[in-house]
């Protein structure tokens, strides 16, 4: 990934927080006659001995599932806050951009057994469901209705080998253009983008 020095993110106490915030992306491995096949997955972050790693399923029936294979090749693009930002808040001319923020993680795949594959399952119940009042309870569930569904997923680990993390958030702007810009995503409602750049302005600081 194209990454301009003063929107490279190096930490990875901010990256983990980010992947955890943002538990959905676009994992990508390389199909027939090299044509690059993708599909949108929810995922867990994981880290064991220093090692990290995304968790996560899909259907049987996706062509994804085929090119699954251990030791595969793979990266799972991750999506953040984004939008435009008009020059026209700017105290000097010049011409519009596009903030975002995204991170790459490569690495190679692991295929799950069905034990693993049955943990897995139950700890991502567990996580979506932790901030709700009343919460789903995988262990309340009938083992024959468990047992069907394994049955039509493949349960995949993504070793993470190269992460790679881009926020575009006007590092590069003085703080009155800065706060120009940020005032201006509120006034059109884009706050996850404009809430995004005031923390990695804190962060920086």
């Amino acid at each position: 990934m194209y990454i301009p020095a003063d929107f490279r993110v190096d930490d990875p106490a901010v990256i983990r927080a980010f992947l955890e915030e943002h538990p959905f992306g676009m994992l990508t491995v390389n199909g027939s006659n090299g044509w690059p096949v993708s599909t949108h997955l929810p995922f867990l972050f994981v880290e064991t001995q220093d090692q990290w790693a995304v968790e996560c399923h899909l259907a049987l029936a996706n062509e994804l599932a085929d090119f699954l294979v251990n030791g595969a090749k793979a990266t799972m693009v991750v999506n953040g806050a984004h939008g435009y930002v008009s020059s026209s808040v700017y105290t000097h001319v010049n011409v519009p951009t596009y903030n975002y923020q995204a991170v790459h993680l490569s690495g190679t795949i692991e295929v799950m057994d069905e034990t693993e594959l049955v943990e897995h399952l139950k700890a991502v119940v567990a996580d979506f469901e932790k901030s709700r009042a009343s919460q789903l309870d995988f262990d309340n569930w009938p083992a024959e209705m468990i047992r069907h569904y394994v049955t039509e997923i493949k349960g995949v680990r993504l070793i993470i080998l190269k992460t790679e993390a881009a926020f575009k958030l006007s590092q590069n702007r003085n703080e009155v253009d800065f706060d120009r810009i940020v005032n201006d995503l509120e006034q059109i409602g884009q706050h996850e983008l404009a809430k995004a750049m005031r923390l990695n302005r804190k962060q920086q600081q």
